[in-house]
Protein backbone atom coordinates (compact mmCIF):
# COMPACT_ATOMS: atom_id res chain seq x y z
CA UNK A 1 0.00 0.00 0.00
CA UNK A 2 1.41 3.71 -0.69
CA UNK A 3 1.50 6.71 1.63
CA UNK A 4 -0.96 8.18 -0.42
CA UNK A 5 -3.34 5.22 -0.31
CA UNK A 6 -2.52 4.69 3.17
CA UNK A 7 -3.30 8.59 4.12
CA UNK A 8 -6.58 8.25 2.32
CA UNK A 9 -7.25 5.35 4.30
CA UNK A 10 -6.73 6.70 7.42
CA UNK A 11 -9.03 9.55 6.70
CA UNK A 12 -12.00 7.59 5.74
CA UNK A 13 -11.91 5.64 9.00
CA UNK A 14 -11.55 8.90 11.08
CA UNK A 15 -14.57 10.51 9.50
CA UNK A 16 -16.50 7.00 9.83
CA UNK A 17 -15.46 6.57 13.43
CA UNK A 18 -18.25 9.77 14.45
CA UNK A 19 -21.72 7.76 14.67
CA UNK A 20 -23.24 11.16 13.57
CA UNK A 21 -20.87 11.69 10.41
CA UNK A 22 -21.59 8.09 9.88
CA UNK A 23 -25.37 9.06 9.61
CA UNK A 24 -25.24 12.02 7.39
CA UNK A 25 -23.23 10.50 4.86
CA UNK A 26 -25.53 7.27 4.77
CA UNK A 27 -28.20 9.38 4.51
CA UNK A 28 -27.05 11.19 2.03
CA UNK A 29 -25.88 8.69 -0.24
CA UNK A 30 -29.60 6.75 0.36
CA UNK A 31 -31.06 10.28 -0.65
CA UNK A 32 -32.49 10.50 -4.37
CA UNK A 33 -30.46 13.65 -5.63
CA UNK A 34 -27.68 13.11 -3.19
CA UNK A 35 -28.59 16.42 -1.35
CA UNK A 36 -29.89 17.78 1.47
CA UNK A 37 -30.13 21.03 3.76
CA UNK A 38 -28.52 21.60 7.29
CA UNK A 39 -31.52 21.19 8.88
CA UNK A 40 -33.09 17.94 7.40
CA UNK A 41 -29.57 16.41 8.03
CA UNK A 42 -30.21 17.93 12.14
CA UNK A 43 -33.44 15.93 11.80
CA UNK A 44 -31.44 12.79 10.95
CA UNK A 45 -29.99 13.19 14.50
CA UNK A 46 -32.70 13.59 16.27
CA UNK A 47 -31.54 12.73 19.68
CA UNK A 48 -28.93 15.94 19.61
CA UNK A 49 -30.66 19.68 20.67
CA UNK A 50 -26.77 20.83 19.05
CA UNK A 51 -27.33 19.23 16.32
CA UNK A 52 -27.35 21.79 14.00
CA UNK A 53 -24.15 23.86 15.60
CA UNK A 54 -22.49 20.79 15.56
CA UNK A 55 -23.30 19.65 12.15
CA UNK A 56 -22.45 23.57 10.85
CA UNK A 57 -19.22 23.79 13.04
CA UNK A 58 -17.76 20.00 12.89
CA UNK A 59 -19.13 17.59 11.12
CA UNK A 60 -20.05 19.82 7.64
CA UNK A 61 -16.47 21.33 7.31
CA UNK A 62 -14.41 18.02 8.35
CA UNK A 63 -16.67 15.93 5.93
CA UNK A 64 -15.87 19.12 3.27
CA UNK A 65 -12.44 18.56 4.00
CA UNK A 66 -12.52 15.38 2.74
CA UNK A 67 -13.83 15.56 -0.26
CA UNK A 68 -16.84 13.54 0.55
CA UNK A 69 -19.36 16.22 0.62
CA UNK A 70 -19.80 19.40 -1.03
CA UNK A 71 -21.07 22.16 1.89
CA UNK A 72 -22.20 25.72 1.49
CA UNK A 73 -22.40 27.19 4.84
CA UNK A 74 -23.91 30.15 3.55
CA UNK A 75 -27.49 28.51 2.30
CA UNK A 76 -26.76 25.29 4.25
CA UNK A 77 -26.77 23.06 1.16
CA UNK A 78 -25.36 20.06 1.38
CA UNK A 79 -24.19 17.95 -1.85
CA UNK A 80 -22.74 14.36 -1.47
CA UNK A 81 -19.91 13.81 -3.87
CA UNK A 82 -19.34 10.09 -3.58
CA UNK A 83 -16.88 7.24 -2.13
CA UNK A 84 -17.07 3.90 -2.83
CA UNK A 85 -14.95 2.83 -0.46
CA UNK A 86 -16.88 4.65 2.46
CA UNK A 87 -20.17 3.31 1.14
CA UNK A 88 -18.63 -0.31 1.37
CA UNK A 89 -17.46 -0.07 4.36
CA UNK A 90 -20.96 1.87 5.73
CA UNK A 91 -22.74 -1.35 4.35
CA UNK A 92 -20.37 -3.57 6.03
CA UNK A 93 -20.60 -1.53 9.48
CA UNK A 94 -24.38 -1.10 9.08
CA UNK A 95 -25.22 -4.62 7.65
CA UNK A 96 -27.73 -6.56 9.99
CA UNK A 97 -25.10 -9.30 10.39
CA UNK A 98 -21.88 -6.76 11.33
CA UNK A 99 -18.51 -8.56 11.87
CA UNK A 100 -18.07 -9.29 15.79
CA UNK A 101 -15.75 -6.88 17.16
CA UNK A 102 -12.68 -8.27 19.32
Amino acid sequence: MSTSESAALDTIFTVLSDSDRRDVLSHLADSPDDTATVEELAGVLRDDPNAEIRLRHVHLPRLAATAMIDYDARTGAVRYRGCSLAETLLRCCLDENPVRTC
